[in-house]
């Protein structure tokens, strides 16, 4: 019983100092949550009011096009995939994953760790992988991505370009979504029309200039969705684990409690039961 005792003693301060550990991870993620939260936000402004002006653009003149919204027909897709470089994020991993492997006959350009890992357990091919990435996503090799899926497409080595990412709504809400980003499509104009300027650049000049902008920015805010949805996933984690926890800390003390008031009942019993042998 001695032995028992000391055992659950001895897990009880274990699960203490994984208590403290799960309830730091819980508040740096929730730190980092609210400057990513912040950082999503505004490149959502910015995306949303890029969308709007080539629209609108798009609403001034019939006859405007651009090499990356030709439509052709899909004989080759390329996906890019935005993880996790890290675990300890509850189901973030496994979700995105989930929905990786039904892109598994497309060519893959990987961002992230844990996507490459469980891609290379499927024994699954990718072009290339990034696996590892700070916790800034402006210091990502979007760019280098991005420019070589425009190039592929403009050369016609690809036919489709997409991302797949975890798209952020709360804390508790994220979902893996797949999104086109090439060929250029959907761009609807608003019902307010633009005139056409009768100075340079002309319509059609910002309307070339803006729309390698507006991909970049679709890819810059899956990006940043992907990273804050991973931070809301590990707070939300950390948080279930820590108070796990301590109901576990609660239970392994009540019956230390137990085993400890059973070892003392036993002893006064032994006295007991000694002194009226002597008697």
């Amino acid at each position: 019983m001695a032995g028992g005792l000391k055992d659950i003693r001895r897990r009880i301060t274990s699960v203490k100092n994984t208590k403290k550990i799960t309830y730091a991870m819980k508040l740096v993620s929730a730190a980092k949550l609210k400057r990513s939260q912040e950082a999503v936000t505004r490149s959502r402004d910015y995306t949303k009011a890029l969308t709007k002006i080539v629209g609108e653009l798009v609403g001034a003149s019939d006859n405007l096009s651009h090499p990356l919204m030709e439509v052709r027909p899909i004989k080759k897709e390329r996906v890019i995939v935005i993880g996790a470089s890290r675990g300890l994020c509850g189901g973030y991993n496994a979700n995105l994953n989930k929905k990786l492997r039904a892109c598994s006959n497309a060519e893959l350009v990987v961002l992230g760790k844990k996507p490459a890992e469980f891609l290379r357990r499927l024994k699954v091919p990718y072009k290339i992988s990034y696996e590892t990435l700070s916790d800034d996503p402006l210091t990502w090799p979007i760019q280098e991505t991005l420019d070589e899926a425009v190039k592929d497409f403009i050369d016609g080595k690809i036919d489709k370009v997409s991302v797949l990412y975890t798209q952020f709504k709360s804390a508790l809400s994220m979902t893996p979504v797949l999104e086109e980003l090439l060929p250029v499509v959907s761009l609807e104009s608003d019902s307010v029309s633009v005139s056409t300027p009768k100075f340079e650049p002309s319509v059609a000049d910002v309307f070339q200039a803006l729309v390698p902008r507006l991909v970049r920015a679709q890819m810059q805010q899956a990006a940043f969705d992907a990273k804050t949805s991973e931070y809301g996933a590990r707070m939300t984690a950390m948080d279930a684990a820590t108070k796990n926890a301590g109901d576990l800390i609660k239970k392994l003390t009540l019956t230390a409690n137990k085993l400890r008031q059973t070892g003392i009942t036993s002893e006064l019993l032994d006295i007991i039961g000694g002194a009226e042998a002597i008697a």
